[in-house]
């Protein structure tokens, strides 16, 4: 028997329209008690439909199926026919308690250009995943949606030209409990099929674990054909960042000599909480994607079935799905409130000025001195509590600097800062 309860009155608008069915389901929320086997929210595809799912709340236990299935597994008939949908501003919860669960959270394959934008997915086994038999992608994105604590966040499989755009994913995971990527990308060979991911973008997003996954996982070197990374954050509690390619693990060092994320930082976006992933100063490393795609998640975004929340772009194109407003809108406030216990040096690079903020009791430096590669110090002055602006305007040459900060009994606080002048 079914078990999907929905809680309030199901609104489903389903007209026509030359022929079309367009089906939207909005403002809902579904809680599916199924510990075993279930197919979730299942969308039929028997005819071509115009198909919206837009700010509802979605909770599952299933230990395997989906969470929406708005596509299929296999070629056939059904195929197609919900191309063009768009999925945003939704809440994915999976409370289940099977460790060996690969549930679909949002699940659409066998689809073209699909949308899907300013989605909150939590403890999602298999979070994203777009899937086909070699088609090509032409109008689709994945961007702004908040990834937390997936097994696998994004996979791309079978499926042409994905592009990936500014996403935050989190992960406190081990390899003991995954061993795939943030992002997955890699050739559907179901049904005796061989159909490469070629082409993926993956721009703008902040990759943060806890410990040394993959941050993305190319599993088939022809899925390397079109290829591009770059403009990301990444960050790794544990050391270095790790990706993998054809099953041999890359240190970040490798990854850029292959090609990859040579724009990319690896830096602590500094999140205000792991919940909400707001982070405390703006992160201005990213790479304008066009005006189709300004508007993130404002910092104060939350979903309750009702419209998310954003924020344009602005300024130098921030990374991740969170975008916090103009510089200049900050300094018209007449009382700025600064996080609290932070130890930070921002932005990273900096394009003239950056900044240090301390507003942690027990870590208040004096003393701040900048190296450059060869060792030696280029800058030595005083820091202040709260938040002290550093000109750096001309006076280096472009290239990696190494911040220290410095007070009487306290262990020195080191930063990379790449400076670009």
């Amino acid at each position: 028997m079914k078990k999907i309860l929905l809680v309030g009155v199901l609104i489903i608008q389903v007209s026509w329209l030359y022929g079309q069915i367009v089906l939207t389901i909005e403002g809902q929320e579904f809680n599916d008690v199924i510990t075993g086997v279930s197919n979730g929210i299942s969308i039929a595809r028997s005819q071509p439909t115009t198909f919206t799912f837009r700010n509802n709340s979605v909770t599952s236990v299933n230990s395997f199926g989906y969470m929406l299935q708005a596509g299929d597994e296999n070629p056939g008939e059904s195929n197609n026919k919900l191309d063009g949908q768009i999925i945003s501003g939704n809440k994915f919860v999976w409370n289940g308690t099977d460790e060996t669960s690969m549930t679909h959270a949002l699940f659409t394959g066998y689809n073209l250009d699909v949308v899907i934008m300013h989605n909150y997915l939590l403890n999602t086994p298999n979070g994203i995943q777009r899937k086909s038999n070699g088609r090509t992608d032409v109008k689709g994105v994945i961007a702004y949606n908040i990834l937390n604590n997936p097994k696998l966040g994004v996979a791309v499989k079978g499926i042409n030209g994905i592009r990936i755009y500014n996403n935050t994913f989190y992960s406190e995971k081990t390899t003991d409990q995954t061993n795939r990527g943030l992002i997955d990308i890699y050739t559907n060979t179901d049904n005796e099929l061989n159909a490469s991911s070629k082409g993926a973008k993956i721009h703008n997003n902040i990759f943060y674990t806890r410990n040394r996954i993959f941050n993305i996982n190319i599993q088939d070197l022809e899925c390397l054909e079109g290829f591009v990374s770059d403009y990301n954050v990444f960050w790794c509690e544990a050391g270095d960042p790790v990706f993998q390619v054809d099953g041999k693990s890359k240190t970040f060092a490798m990854w850029q000599a292959m090609g990859y994320d040579q724009h990319s930082v690896v830096v602590n976006p500094a999140f205000v909480d792991f919940i909400d992933f707001v982070p405390a100063a703006r992160l201005d490393f990213g790479k304008d994607l066009g005006l189709d795609l300004l508007a993130g998640l404002a910092t104060d975004a939350t979903w309750n079935r009702t419209a998310i929340n954003t924020e344009n772009q602005n300024g130098i194109w921030q990374v991740g799905a969170r975008i916090l407003k103009a510089n200049e809108e900050e300094e018209e406030e007449e009382e700025e409130v600064l996080p609290r216990n932070m130890t930070l040096i921002y932005p990273n690079p900096t394009y003239g000025n950056f900044y240090v903020l301390l507003t942690d009791p027990a870590r208040m430096f004096q003393t701040m001195k900048i190296y450059d590669s060869n060792g030696k110090i280029v800058l030595k002055r005083t820091v202040e509590a709260g938040r002290t602006q550093i000109s750096v305007s001309g006076k280096f040459a472009s290239g990696l600097y190494t911040v220290a900060l410095e007070a009487v009994n306290l262990e020195r606080y080191i930063w990379k800062l790449i400076i670009l002048n």
